[in-house]
């Protein structure tokens, strides 16, 4: 697994934080007493995400958490506010009560809900979110703190200290995707770099059950990728996707589009909770998951999958 996990270009906003980034980014400039943030207008427009009854951190957490704050928050250059709410620590340049929505409304449920589908894991150490209302304040953050020129990216996840840095103003998609990648760590610190990215970009885009206690993933345009791929007949089988140990630079558009896909397709046959589960007790014995796949989709080899899933895949064609 690598250190850092980059967010491809990723379009489309998180279904449950539609409309708060456009409110967001309208919004009035404060003053310098208020660190320049930006306002919240309108934090009712959270109604799709359930509410989640806070838990009482940990007193040795919550001193971890704010320590680790202060000290982040030195190294920023520009004005920012911090918001801690153990394990996490939102730090960013929006008003205070702009992090305690985005807490309360976006992190929260997020985690209820991959906790219901697949983590059995609670954060044990603080988990850093830092937020910036601009590509050019999130630039200047990701440069502050870890010297990275970001180009296109909108956000990423620093493995090794637990950091999450995006540029909000870009939608939810990020945020969904990396706040995955920081609880897998956690959970299964050994997942197979494919999966891990599959599940956190199916993340991207996304809505809530009926239940309000599930993620379930969406069509996004990742799709057009596999199937530009395979009208070229340049998709490679499943097995491909899946025997890979790390994800090549000069492929990971079409890696991230096809682990997304795969893990969509799984969901759809309500196997995708049960491969993580299990693929995590099969962690030692089982690296990439190509065996947990085969038994889980009852077949010798997976190229018996790829007709099955390349005509599944031909439906999301744009008409």
């Amino acid at each position: 697994m690598s250190i850092h996990r980059n967010a491809l270009l990723i379009a489309g906003p998180f279904v449950l934080m539609t409309g708060f980034y456009f409110l967001v980014f309208s919004g009035t400039q404060e003053g310098r007493a208020s660190s320049n943030a930006v306002r919240l207008s309108a934090p009712e427009i959270f109604k799709s995400a359930p509410e989640i009854k806070s838990l009482q951190p940990q007193i040795q957490l919550q001193a971890e958490c704010e320590t680790q704050a202060k000290v982040i928050q030195q190294r920023i250059s520009i004005p920012t506010n911090v918001l801690v709410k153990a394990p996490y620590i939102l730090i960013g340049d929006y008003e205070t009560q702009t992090l305690e929505a985005l807490h309360r409304k976006a992190i929260q449920p997020t985690e209820y809900a991959l906790n219901v589908s697949y983590f059995d894991s609670q954060p044990d150490r603080p988990i850093t979110i830092i937020v910036l209302s601009s590509q050019e304040r999130y630039q200047q953050v990701a440069y502050d703190l870890d010297r990275r020129k970001t180009g296109s990216y909108y956000g990423y996840f620093q493995s090794d200290e637990m950091r999450i840095v995006l540029n909000l103003a870009t939608g939810g998609g990020t945020l969904g995707h990396e706040l995955t990648h920081a609880l897998a760590q956690i959970d299964y610190p050994d997942m197979p770099e494919w999966f891990d990215e599959g599940l956190a970009s199916l993340h991207e885009q996304c809505e809530f059950s009926e239940a309000g206690n599930q993620l379930v993933g969406i069509s996004n345009w990742r799709s057009q990728i596999l199937l530009s791929a395979l009208d070229r007949n340049q998709l490679p089988g499943l097995e491909t996707l899946v025997q890979q140990i790390r994800i090549k630079t000069d492929r990971e558009a079409l890696t991230y589009a096809y682990a997304r896909y795969f893990c969509l397709y799984l969901q759809e046959k309500r196997l995708l909770s049960p491969f993580y589960r299990k693929l995590r007790t099969n962690s030692e014995f089982d690296e990439t998951g190509q065996r947990t796949l085969q038994q889980l989709l009852n077949v010798k080899d997976l190229s018996e999958v790829d007709p099955d899933f390349q005509q599944w895949l031909v439906g999301f064609r744009v008409k």
